[in-house]
C-alpha cells in the first residue's frame, strides 16, 4: 500500500483536529473540520474505498461544511466567552478516563489483522451451517459477481443495495430537514 501517504494524511487529520479545537473563531473551526473531512476522504481513497471517500467528501466536507457556514452567518462568528475554572479532581477524572480509553483503543488495534487479509482468523471461520462467513464470501466472489475490482463498491451496490438505498433516503430526509430549518422566513409586518 501507500503507507507514506497514509502517514501524511494521519498527520493532517491530527493537526486539523487540534487546530479546530483551539480555534476561537467558529468559522475557522468549521473550515479546519472541513479540511479534516477531506483528508479523511483522501485516506479512504488511498485505502481503495473510492466510494466511501466520495461519500465522506460530499457529506462530511461538502454538505456539512456548507450547512455549518450558513448557520454561523445566521448566528455569529464568535463563541460566547466563558470563565475558565481551575482543573479540579472532578474535572480531571473524565479526561483521565478519556486518555485511558484512547490507550486501550490503540493497544487493541495492535491485535487486528491487516486490511483485506483473506487468511486472517475472522475470514477463516465458518457459520454454524458450515458455510463461509459473509466477509470470506465477499473477498472471494466480489469481483466475479459484480464485475468490479473494488470490493466496497460491490458490497454497497450489489450485496447491500436495498440497505444502501435506505441510507441514502435517510441522508436525503436529513438534508431536507436542515434546509427547512435554515431557510429564511419573511418577516411579519406588524401594523
Amino acid at each position: 500500500m501507500h503507507w507514506e501517504i497514509e502517514i501524511v494524511l494521519f498527520v493532517v487529520l491530527i493537526f486539523a483536529a487540534l487546530l479546530s479545537l483551539a480555534a476561537r473563531n467558529l468559522l475557522t473551526a468549521v473550515v479546519t473540520l472541513t479540511v479534516f473531512s477531506f483528508a479523511s476522504a483522501l485516506l479512504y481513497v488511498v485505502m481503495g474505498a473510492v466510494d466511501v471517500g466520495f461519500t465522506e467528501a460530499v457529506v462530511g466536507g461538502g454538505i456539512t461544511g456548507v450547512l455549518m457556514v450558513i448557520l454561523i452567518f445566521r448566528t455569529g462568528r464568535k463563541e460566547f466567552p466563558y470563565k475558565r475554572s481551575k482543573i479540579t479532581f472532578s474535572r480531571a477524572v473524565p479526561f483521565g478516563l478519556l486518555a485511558l480509553f484512547f490507550f486501550l483503543l490503540v493497544f487493541g488495534s495492535f491485535g487486528l489483522p491487516n486490511r483485506g487479509d483473506g487468511e486472517s482468523i475472522v475470514n477463516r471461520e465458518t457459520s454454524p451451517a458450515g458455510s463461509p462467513n459473509a466477509a470470506s464470501y465477499y473477498i472471494e466472489h466480489a469481483e466475479k459477481d459484480a464485475h468490479t475490482p473494488n470490493m466496497v463498491t460491490a458490497i454497497l451496490a450489489d450485496y447491500r443495495g436495498y440497505d444502501t438505498l435506505g441510507e441514502e433516503t435517510v441522508i436525503l430526509v436529513a438534508g431536507l430537514i436542515c434546509f427547512l430549518l435554515l431557510r429564511k422566513r419573511p418577516k411579519k409586518n406588524e401594523d
